[in-house]
């Protein structure tokens, strides 16, 4: 090879290289609007999702509350009223005497205070109307007493509703237990109206005591004058 031979070769290889570009190194390039604008998306989204949550947290303590106030007592605290009030119109009531419980009240006083006549046996009818009022008085005796009785148990029922009060939530076990107080404030209604009619009815058998002797006694002076008058006239 000649010297002009290498020399073009030499120079074709040098002007390839020379047209070579050369491959430069990837740099990140750091942009801090881009970044800012990520943060705050991000941010945004984050407050987003917490609100969400907080929506369904709430949500689900409503429903707590919801099914809480639906909740209700499942035994009731009634007291024993009927019972209270059939044993009271029982002890009102003794031996034959006359009482407010008794169906045929009316006839049955009829026929122990005639009024204004005169007895066929005036001692034994006496004894009748004092037995009579004796046994009414005691019969209110019995009803008061027995009231005072029944207090233990009705401190029990007061015990338990106060403890259903005490532990009662939602609005529908309060509204229960009101209306278990609400019931037990007419129970001891009746039983008031029970010890008053006791009350009456021995006073009314006393004064009907009073009453019907006096009746008896003018009605056999009235007689007794009426006979001595026709003994006169017949003379």
């Amino acid at each position: 090879m000649n010297k002009k031979s290498f020399g073009a070769i030499a120079l074709a290889v040098a002007l390839s290289f020379a047209s070579a570009r050369p491959v430069s190194a990837q740099v990140t390039v750091f942009d801090p609007a881009n970044y800012a604008k990520n943060t705050l998306t991000e941010l945004n989204t984050l407050k987003t999702t917490i609100n969400q949550a907080t929506q369904i947290s709430n949500q689900l303590q409503q429903l707590a509350y919801q099914l809480q106030s639906l909740q209700n007592i499942p035994n009731g605290t009634w007291g024993q009223i009927q019972s209270d009030l059939a044993a009271l119109s029982r002890v009102a009531k003794v031996g034959q005497s006359i009482s407010y419980a008794d169906a045929n009240l009316s006839g049955e006083f009829t026929q122990m205070y005639p009024g204004y006549q005169v007895p066929a046996n005036y001692t034994r009818a006496y004894t009748q109307w004092a037995n009579n009022s004796l046994s009414g008085i005691q019969g209110a005796l019995s009803v008061a007493g027995l009231q005072s009785s029944q207090l233990s148990s009705e401190d029990a029922t007061f015990a338990q509703l106060e403890a259903l009060s005490d532990g009662s939530v939602g609005h529908m076990q309060a509204l229960q237990v009101g209306n278990m107080i609400g019931i037990q404030q007419a129970q001891q209604l009746q039983k008031l109206r029970e010890l008053q009619m006791a009350q009456l009815q021995g006073q009314f058998d006393y004064l009907a005591t009073q009453q019907q002797n006096d009746l008896s006694k003018f009605a056999a002076l009235r007689a007794w004058l009426d006979s001595q008058s026709n003994y006169k006239s017949s003379e």
